[in-house]
């Protein structure tokens, strides 16, 4: 028999496999749910040690954790949007690491999503210190429920707040945390990235040039940006350090009196970013191997239908033919939808 045969045996109803594709049926679909199963593990097994969750052992976690992104990808891609848009790189900076983790951490332990912790107040900005690092401007960008850094990425540019933290010309470092956990009753991936750029850059562009003759004016000041007020000068040695004003912390790339949290922004069917960037590629192997059912079904369904084959008569007959295609129909949808998740 040759290849053409036996395909048509798998996927085509005809009058020699009875209008019932062999991929349809009990060991055709067994296959199936083994390649989808298998293909997670794989999956799984190849992918980086940042991005496996803890407890990976099991089927079960397998599954609930389809996620590619790493830290070391969200910093290669933020400073190749940077470069892009003609603006310098990040440096990461591993107290913005430390102080992003600490952010995720104290999510899943109160059990929130946002900006600032609904519990006790807790600022973003306090991580920041907390971590031993003293800004002067700094923003946080938040994502949960992606699948992929690609996916990440494409939603925070797709936000202005987000992209303008990520294009934001002020900042020098950069860190971020990707932490696996429930939140909410659900299983997720949070994804936290810091930005800054410590307060002794700012006061050294502040800190005038020594001369001869100290300037006594002070020096003026951008809106947004650090103000240098020199000591007058009492004697013919200028004061060498100036005072230097606090300055307001940049959130979601917009100078503000205090920091604010943006609604979040959250993506589906209705408003793709896009199929391939959300979903990583064990999973769009698997949306295409239900796809294929889906259509296998729908052609069976329907020829049985049209040659008014017996078994059609039959309401029990009919009942299947409406529930199969619903259950994959909606596992599709489930599927699809699974990559895109929330920015904030």
């Amino acid at each position: 028999m040759s290849w053409r045969r036996h395909l048509k045996h798998w996927l085509v109803p005809h009058k020699h496999n009875d209008h019932r594709p062999h991929l349809i049926r009990a060991h055709g679909l067994a296959i199936v749910a083994v390649l989808i199963v298998g293909l997670q593990t794989t999956a799984l097994a190849v992918r980086p040690a940042a991005a496996r969750p803890p407890g990976h052992q099991s089927i079960g976690a397998v599954l609930a954790y389809a996620t590619d992104i790493t830290p070391q990808e969200l910093f290669d891609q933020t400073n190749q949007q940077r470069a892009a848009n003609g603006l310098p790189p990040l440096q990461l900076d591993s107290r913005l690491n430390a102080s992003a983790s600490a952010k995720a951490a104290d999510m899943f332990q109160y059990d929130y999503w946002a900006h600032v912790n609904p519990v006790n107040g807790t600022q973003p900005w306090y991580w920041f210190t907390q971590a031993g690092y003293s800004y002067s401007y700094a923003g946080e960008n938040l994502a949960k429920d992606f699948d992929t850094t690609a996916g990440v990425m494409t939603g925070w540019m797709n936000s202005p707040g987000h992209r303008a933290n990520i294009l934001n010309p002020h900042y020098v470092d950069v860190g971020f945390a990707v932490q696996n956990g429930v939140l909410v009753g659900g299983q997720t991936t949070l994804v936290v990235a810091h930005y800054g750029a410590p307060a002794s850059a700012a006061i050294a562009a502040a800190t005038p040039v020594p001369s001869a003759r100290p300037q006594a004016q002070p020096i003026a000041a951008t809106a947004g940006e650090p103000t240098a007020t020199p000591t007058p000068a009492v004697s013919a040695t200028p004061s060498p350090v100036p005072t230097v004003a606090p300055v307001a912390p940049i959130v979601k790339g917009q100078i503000s009196a205090g920091p604010s949290a943006p609604e979040p922004h959250s993506y589906s069917l209705f408003a793709p970013l896009s199929l391939t960037k959300t979903l990583n590629w064990p999973s769009l192997i698997s949306l295409g191997l239900l796809l294929l059912l889906f259509s296998i079904y729908f052609v069976t369904h329907l020829a049985v239908w049209r040659k008014g084959l017996k078994r059609w008569r039959s309401p029990h007959y009919k009942a299947y033919a409406v529930a199969s295609l619903a259950v994959l129909g909606l596992a599709i949808i489930l599927l699809a939808t699974s990559g895109f998740g929330m920015v904030g």
